[in-house]
């Protein structure tokens, strides 16, 4: 082949490459504009004066039930008040998975840096500069491996309690579009990177003898 022709080959296939790169570019900025759309007319809730804003208040009440803070103190008291080996053992991993949830939604909150849907009214309960990104959202994964975690972890199964925690996640999940705080491929992505979160938590479960050796130099002081 002569040296232009190669010149030639090489160029054509240069360019096919920037034609792919372009339209999987173009593909995926019609995918967030289409999502930035849908996630606009479901927001019902964003502000008081939207079509169902009187119930935002209550949309804000499941915001801060599924909140870290609440969470963090709850399994920490929880802890400092726990005698039986196996209720201690669940905090302990409880826990864990709930600093797990952190660092992974932070970390890659942080990478992604995708903003808050525009209708967002910045109103939110006790947060940190990463809060100002949105994808992917926080509640959704700590709803969804909350929700694994009870449900096979605490409550028997079949159990009432165990339908009102599917209430509660998905209501939870759910209410972070209509408030207008996430776009829906935030909160998808959320609650299926905290499936993954439980599971993962599953590979590393502390049994109760270590959760209770690593536990007992401080439960001398501060159990209850």
């Amino acid at each position: 082949m002569a040296e232009g022709d190669k010149t030639k080959s090489c160029l054509k296939e240069d360019d096919e490459m920037v034609d792919i790169m372009y339209s999987g570019k173009t593909l995926w900025n019609k995918i967030l504009r289409l999502d930035e759309e849908c996630t606009k007319k479901l927001s019902f809730c964003a502000m008081l004066d939207s079509s169902f804003g009187r119930l935002r208040p209550f949309m804000k009440l499941l915001e801060i039930s599924c909140h870290g803070i609440p969470w963090y103190l709850c399994t920490i008291a929880g802890l400092m008040m726990a005698y039986r080996p196996e209720n201690i053992e669940v905090l302990m991993n409880l826990l864990i998975g709930l600093f797990l949830d952190i660092t992974v939604v932070g970390l890659t909150k942080v990478i992604v840096r995708r903003a808050r849907p525009a209708h967002n009214q910045m109103d939110m309960f006790a947060t940190i500069s990463v809060d100002n990104y949105s994808f992917p959202s926080g509640h959704a994964s700590r709803a969804a491996m909350l929700l694994l975690f009870f449900v096979k972890k605490v409550f028997s199964p079949g159990s009432m309690w165990c339908y009102l925690m599917w209430v509660w996640s998905v209501s939870v999940s759910v209410s972070r579009v209509i408030l207008g705080r996430h776009h829906i491929l935030d909160v998808v992505a959320g609650f299926l990177i905290g499936i993954c979160q439980y599971y993962v938590l599953l590979q590393f479960w502390l049994p109760a003898s270590l959760c209770i050796s690593i536990l007992e130099p401080y439960l001398g002081h501060f159990h209850l």
